[in-house]
């Protein structure tokens, strides 16, 4: 099931990347989605946050099987793009009761007149015989959810 969200920042896309591999930034990102931080680390451009995600708002169907909340690791390499701009590949995962939940695709910053365009490409994936469409439904307004949440968080920090 497919994520196309964009959006835009006041702000050049070094300076919005300077947020994003931030590891306090990942840790006030986490709070603000009522997530327990199991790790959050940054290494350069590479950030590895590890959640254990609150399941509260799923559909009723999906509740019974996930329980209180699930376990979710987010990976992103930023390179730059070659014109201005930054990309990483998207790279969120999940495992409920054997089963795994994973978003792929790509996210990039690109220059936008003074500021910036975020854009969220990818698809969603579950591997759950019958409910599977379903589940990536669910999945797709979760994320986003979560990519609002770090975009009014974005938006304070950039003023």
């Amino acid at each position: 099931m497919a994520i196309d969200i964009s959006n835009t920042y006041p702000a050049t896309p070094d300076a919005v990347l300077a947020l994003l591999t931030d590891e306090q930034f990942l840790r006030d990102r986490a709070a603000a989605l009522g997530a327990q931080v199991q790790e959050a680390s940054t290494s350069g451009a590479t950030t590895t946050t590890r959640l254990s995600a609150p399941t509260t708002g799923i559909p009723p169907v999906f509740a019974r099987f996930v329980g209180d909340s699930v376990s979710v690791t987010e990976r992103s390499d930023w390179t730059p793009d070659g014109a201005g701009g930054h990309r990483s590949d998207l790279d969120v995962t999940s495992e409920v009761f054997g089963r795994q939940v994973r978003v792929t695709g790509e996210r990039r910053l690109v220059p936008d007149g003074d500021g910036t365009r975020s854009t969220v490409t990818g698809d969603v994936t579950v591997d759950a015989p019958l409910i599977g469409r379903q589940a990536e439904g669910a999945v797709r307004e979760l994320m986003a959810v979560v990519l609002r949440k770090e975009d009014e968080l974005l938006r304070r920090r950039l003023g």
